[in-house]
């Protein structure tokens, strides 16, 4: 992985603040902010819309385990599952399982209850495999439609529910780096070759919270530990290159009010592209004296070339892929932001708030253009932009 950083100095816009729901700020970018869905109004009470009961893998389904609000004495929890996009429940039912997660593309649903681990087709109703493991899992994920990651405290597993499969146990794939050993581990990604992979783990600090992301390369078996946030992985292809590159995006919350979007272009080297990339901007974050915000998602819409950081408090920033040039940053919400993803329908994010709000945030493509002109004063981003969504 090429170390070099190539040096931007510039600093990103002063966030804006948020209007009313779906209209566009005049102060800030062109971008338009809707409800979807709120939880509320489909049985799941407020204390329960939390990071680790509400989980969004993407902009398919939203997985909630919560109590019977008929019957609040009832042992067994139920697990929903709806559409955001469509805002109709696909699946509701009990269960016994402390955490369940959908599968990010088919109607699949894997729940755990301790050491066990089960994964059920939604729509035959039957059993696709199941597995008890051997440790104490910290945090687990679908890492795409076959795998689900498992993470302990010493080590990184990967469990491929295949049918085909079915009879192979979770595999270790690597140990956790010791940088790693009293985070709360709140990410685990990889790219879609499964040879990258990141790990993110955050640390409350005296005011403030700090990350840590352990980057391993499954080839080579070599770890590399640095201090963000949050991240993912695409494949990107950059103008004047004939291949597709591996892309590494990181955010993370530096020194003071001060911090760093990454664009990251890892090896090895394919012959006939450009050499390898690594560039950065800085952003800039809004505190008072009872918050500490933060990056928790960074997403990347590859059809606009665009890549969104989304932070704990509701802090949307906008970033070119190409050079890591932070565009634009406006509040999208009030409350507390613990998940989001990339709506691929509107290539803008999907986002769920402490308050049971589901939202979309997406761009005003004709005044983006504008903003992108007049205010950014990137005429050539411009008419990249306006080139892409005239297709």
């Amino acid at each position: 992985m090429d170390g070099r950083i190539v040096d931007m100095t510039r600093s990103c816009p002063s966030p804006a603040e948020p209007e009313a729901m779906g209209e566009d700020s005049t102060r800030g970018p062109p971008i338009t902010i809707n409800e979807l869905v709120q939880l509320s109004h489909i049985g799941i009470p407020n204390d329960q819309v939390t990071w680790n009961r509400v989980t969004m893998t993407s902009d398919k389904w939203i997985a909630v385990r919560h109590d019977n609000c008929t019957d609040l004495s009832a042992r067994r929890a139920v697990v929903t599952v709806l559409s955001p996009i469509e805002g109709t429940i696909s699946y509701a039912g009990s269960t016994s399982a402390d955490s369940v997660q959908m599968n990010p593309r088919k109607a699949l649903i894997a729940l755990k209850a301790g050491l066990r681990f089960e994964v059920f087709d939604l729509d035959s109703k039957e059993l696709v495999n199941k597995v008890k493991f051997h440790d104490i899992v910290v945090h687990w994920t679908w890492l795409n439609a076959d795998v689900i990651a498992m993470v302990t405290d010493t080590a990184v597993y990967h469990w491929n529910v295949n049918t085909q499969k079915s009879c192979l146990p979770p595999q270790q794939v690597f140990v956790r780096h010791h940088r790693l050993a009293f985070t709360e581990i709140v990410s685990y990604k990889a790219d879609s070759t499964l040879n990258w992979l990141a790990l993110t783990g955050l640390t409350p600090e005296e005011n403030k919270i700090s990350g840590v992301t352990q980057l391993y390369n499954k080839d080579e078996d070599l770890t590399q530990c640095i201090n963000t946030h949050a991240c993912c992985f695409s494949s990107y292809h950059f103008p004047g290159n004939p291949w597709p590159s591996t892309v590494f995006c990181v955010s993370s919350r530096e020194a003071q009010d001060h911090g760093k979007i990454h664009v990251i272009e890892l090896g090895p080297y394919k012959t006939g592209n450009y050499a390898l990339r690594n560039s950065y901007d800085h952003l800039h974050f809004l505190d008072d004296r009872e918050r500490y915000d933060f990056p928790i998602t960074v997403e990347i819409s590859v059809d606009y070339g665009l890549l969104f950081v989304m932070t704990k408090y509701g802090y949307l920033y906008i970033c070119d892929m190409e050079t890591a040039m932070c565009l634009c940053c406006t509040r999208v919400a009030v409350d507390v932001t613990f998940s989001a993803v990339l709506n691929t329908n509107t290539q803008g994010l999907l986002a769920i708030t402490r308050g049971g709000q589901v939202i979309t945030v997406d761009i005003k493509k004709d005044g983006f253009i504008s903003y992108l002109r007049e205010q950014v004063r990137t005429a050539y981003r411009a008419n990249k932009f306006e080139k892409v969504i005239c297709q």
